[in-house]
């Protein structure tokens, strides 16, 4: 039997925590995981980058440049680096610090990084965000579908907002979160703990 393949999708708030939930199952059954995601980044003091301290059966890497964004207000530049502004929700700004260049080259990185570490066979590998960088033109679909039949017995892991239909055909459970109602559409921001 080859491993299963969930995907947590739609624009709605708890893809990766669902993922997370996932993860910490297989954790706590000492079975190996690795997480790979394509867009948060290690400097970002992530409550999930913790888990390590407390499983030696998890291997998490955040390979990203931050969240792309492509619809922006205004470019600014700022100590020699250009930075792209986004008015979202309430009118709150945020900021996109990489380059085209730079959010193509995680993106390359974390699938190369994700086809390595199949092949150590953990039981299960999530990709965090990754349907994101495939929606954003970072990586082709095909890219994720031959690293998913790469898998063997390892389970897998998609996370993201979109799901190209060559993917969706791939895999065997697909959970849409669909938000109805969000605090940070009332100028709430995200709360370390619940959110990260």
């Amino acid at each position: 039997m080859s491993g299963l393949v969930y995907v947590f999708t739609g624009e709605g708030k708890g893809k990766t925590s669902a993922a997370m939930g996932v993860a910490t199952r297989s954790l706590l059954i000492e079975k190996k995981v690795i997480w790979i995601a394509f867009y948060k980044q290690e400097s970002w003091g992530l409550a999930e980058a913790k888990l390590r301290e407390k499983f030696v059966n998890l291997e998490m890497m955040f390979g990203g440049k931050g969240f792309r964004i492509s619809n922006f207000d205004k470019k600014i530049m700022k100590a020699g680096k250009e930075l792209k502004l986004a008015t979202v929700g309430n009118g709150a700004k945020v900021v996109d610090t990489a380059s085209e260049e730079e959010h193509q080259l995680a993106a390359k990185h974390n699938i190369e990084l994700a086809e390595e570490k199949v092949k150590e066979q953990p039981f299960l590998l999530v990709l965090d965000e990754v349907l994101n960088a495939v929606r954003d033109g970072l990586l082709k679909s095909k890219r994720v579908i031959d690293l998913l039949n790469m898998r063997g017995e390892t389970h897998i892991v998609l996370t993201g907002r979109g799901l190209p239909k060559d993917i969706e055909a791939e895999v065997d459970l697909i959970t849409e979160c669909k938000k109805i109602k969000h605090p940070y559409d009332t100028g709430k921001l995200a709360v370390s703990g619940l959110d990260f």
